[in-house]
């Protein structure tokens, strides 16, 4: 008995078959996907910035008690004036990683929204 053997023609055809479907099937899921981060772009900001502070507290908290240096500033005060504007000088890199963990959740959370809202935005309201 002969197996059948399919033309190159036939063989196209039926790749290119193959392709659509799997090009539905990836557009579902990145639907899905999407969809989802429309739902619960809100919470899964709100938990990242919690854990990026949580995570930046006790790493401090672990360095002070611990008495390392590394990654903490030492209290300067080279200049006489104000303490706070010392203690916010001193702690600059500290500050404004908190700061960046803090920021990087949503600038990501915005830029997604305005990205999704050009690609599958509807017709302008008038």
């Amino acid at each position: 008995m002969k197996s059948y053997k399919l033309t190159p023609l036939d063989e196209l055809h039926l790749e290119k078959k193959k392709l659509r479907e799997e090009r539905a099937i990836s557009g579902q899921r990145l639907s899905y996907q999407i969809q989802y981060l429309a739902d619960n772009w809100g919470s899964m900001l709100t938990k990242g910035v919690t854990t990026s502070i949580k995570n930046k507290f006790s790493e401090t908290v672990d360095n002070l008690s611990y008495g390392s240096s590394s990654s903490v500033v030492p209290f300067k005060t080279k200049k006489p004036g104000n303490p706070w504007i010392n203690l916010a000088l001193s702690n600059l890199p500290l500050i404004s990683g908190i700061a960046w963990n803090v920021a990087k959740p949503a600038i990501l959370a915005f830029a997604v929204k305005k990205i999704t809202g050009r690609l599958f935005g509807g017709k302008k309201r008038k």
